[in-house]
C-alpha cells in the first residue's frame, strides 16, 4: 500500500508540474536546418552546399553574428517567424548594425500561412517584425465576394483546415527575374495581415493572387536590406520544389550576396542553439528519463534497506522533570550568565523595596541588610562579594548565587 501510494503522488507531480516533452509522432516538424520534414530547411540547406554556397547554422544569438560571418559585408541570414526562442533586447543593436553594413536578412514569417509547428508561438510575434522592419502589421477581413468565387474543393480544404496560395510578381525586378508562380500551403487556417507601414525605402515586389495583397517586401537599411515574405512555406522541404519557388530563392541568394559571403541559418531562434534554452531543456527527453531514474532508486533505497515503522505510537506519560530540564537547559542556552546574575540581583532587591515601599530600581540596599539581626555577616560579605563581581562583569557562580538569595529570603519573610 505504501508502495502504491508514493507511485500515485510521484505520477501526480509528474502530472502537473513537469512539461512533457512531445512524442516522436506528435512532434511537428520544425523550420530547422537539420530537419527532414515537410516544414524542415534540409532541402534548401543541401541545395546551396550543392551549388558551392557557404552556409551556416546560426546557434547563437544575433550578438554573434559578426563572428559567424565569412566576411563583414555580403551575407545573407534566412530567420523563420514566430521565433520559438524570443529575441532579447541586447540583440537588436548588433543585428541592426550588421545589415546596416552591407548584409541581408530574409524573413519567412508566418502571417498568412500556419504551420503546425507556429501554434502557441503567437505572442511577441508581430513586435519583432516591427523591431526588425519597422512594419506593422494588421488583420485584414476577407472580402466576401473573393470567398463566394472559391470552388467547392477549395472551400472544403479551407474548412479542414489547409489550403493553397499563389503569389505573382508586381512588376520587374531582379529578385522577381524568371519568377512568373510561387506556391505557399498552410496546414491550419490563418489570419491574412496587411502591412500598414514600412522603413523608408520598402518596395512591395510580390502579392497573392486570390486577393491582390502584398506577401513580398524589400526593405532598404543602411547598406543592406531586409527581405520580407508573408509566407513561412514556401521555402521548406515539401515547398521548394513547387512553381518557381527555388527561382525566387535563388535570386534573392544570388542577389544579396557576394562571392565572399555565407548564407546563415537562424536555428538558434528556433530552439537549436549552444546556448542555455530553458524551453528545450525542460522538454529534453533525457531530463525526464534521468528523473525517473532517481525515483526508481529512491523507492528501491527507501523500501529496501530501510523498514518502514508503524503508524502506532503508544500512549506514554509525560515526563514533568524533563521537561523542566529542557526548559532550563533553553534558557540556559538563551540568556548569559552575567544577564542571569544582573536579573537574581534585581529581582532580590525589588522584593525588599516592595516591603519597604520604595521605587522598584533593582538598586541594593546595603544599609538596611547591614542591620537586619538575622544575617550573619559571613552571608553579607558574601552578598556583597558576588555583587561586586556581577558589577565588574567577571564569572559568578549561579548556583551558589541562587542558594543564597533562598537563604536570605527565608530569613527576611
Amino acid at each position: 500500500m505504501t508502495l502504491a501510494l508514493a507511485l500515485g503522488a510521484l505520477l501526480l507531480f509528474y502530472h502537473f508540474f513537469l512539461p512533457k516533452p512531445p512524442s516522436e509522432l506528435a512532434k511537428p516538424s520544425e523550420p530547422l536546418s537539420t530537419d527532414a520534414g515537410p516544414d524542415g530547411e534540409l532541402a534548401m540547406w543541401r541545395w546551396l552546399m550543392a551549388e558551392g554556397v557557404p552556409v551556416t547554422s546560426l546557434r547563437q544569438r544575433y550578438t554573434q553574428l559578426n563572428a559567424a560571418s565569412s566576411s563583414g559585408v555580403g551575407n545573407v541570414l534566412i530567420t523563420v517567424m514566430p521565433h520559438r526562442t524570443l529575441v532579447d533586447n541586447d540583440e537588436w543593436s548588433p543585428l541592426h548594425k550588421w545589415i546596416d553594413a552591407g548584409n541581408t536578412v530574409l524573413v519567412l514569417a508566418a502571417l498568412d500561412d500556419t504551420p503546425r509547428w507556429s501554434e502557441g508561438r503567437e505572442a511577441g510575434f508581430t513586435n519583432e517584425l516591427f523591431e526588425l522592419t519597422g512594419m506593422s502589421f494588421s488583420t485584414l477581413k476577407q472580402d466576401p465576394a473573393i470567398r463566394g468565387s472559391d470552388s467547392g474543393a477549395e472551400q472544403l480544404r479551407q474548412a479542414l483546415g489547409g489550403f493553397d496560395v499563389t503569389l505573382q510578381p508586381r512588376g520587374a525586378h531582379p529578385l522577381s527575374s524568371g519568377v512568373h508562380n510561387v506556391h505557399a500551403g498552410s496546414d491550419l487556417p490563418s489570419a491574412q495581415f496587411r502591412a500598414s507601414s514600412g522603413l523608408r525605402g520598402s518596395f512591395e515586389l510580390m502579392q497573392r493572387q486570390d486577393t491582390q495583397a502584398a506577401a513580398l517586401w524589400l526593405c532598404r537599411l543602411g547598406k543592406g536590406q531586409v527581405t520580407v515574405l508573408s509566407f513561412a512555406s514556401p521555402f521548406a522541404n515539401r515547398e521548394l520544389d513547387h512553381a518557381d519557388n527555388a527561382r525566387l530563392l535563388a535570386n534573392i541568394i544570388g542577389w544579396a550576396r557576394t562571392s565572399a559571403g555565407r548564407v546563415l541559418f537562424d536555428d538558434a531562434h528556433q530552439g537549436l542553439s549552444d546556448f542555455y534554452d530553458p524551453r528545450a531543456f525542460f522538454a529534453d527527453p533525457r531530463l525526464h528519463h534521468t528523473l525517473w531514474w532517481i525515483v526508481l532508486l529512491w523507492l528501491a533505497f527507501v523500501l529496501g534497506p530501510l523498514p518502514l515503522r508503524s503508524a502506532f505510537v503508544p500512549w506514554r506519560a509525560v515526563d514533568e522533570t524533563a521537561l523542566i530540564d529542557a526548559g532550563g537547559r533553553f534558557y540556559s542556552r538563551a540568556v548569559g550568565p552575567q544577564q542571569a546574575a544582573r536579573r537574581l540581583f534585581e529581582n532580590f532587591f525589588n522584593r525588599l523595596r516592595r516591603r519597604l515601599n520604595l521605587p522598584q530600581t533593582g538598586e541594593p540596599l546595603w544599609d538596611w541588610l547591614g542591620v537586619q539581626a538575622v544575617l550573619t555577616d559571613e552571608q553579607r560579605a558574601v552578598l556583597q562579594s558576588l555583587y561586586a563581581r556581577m558589577c565588574a562583569e567577571q564569572r559568578v557562580d549561579l548556583a551558589r548565587l541562587q542558594n543564597l538569595l533562598i537563604d536570605l529570603q527565608g530569613k527576611l519573610a
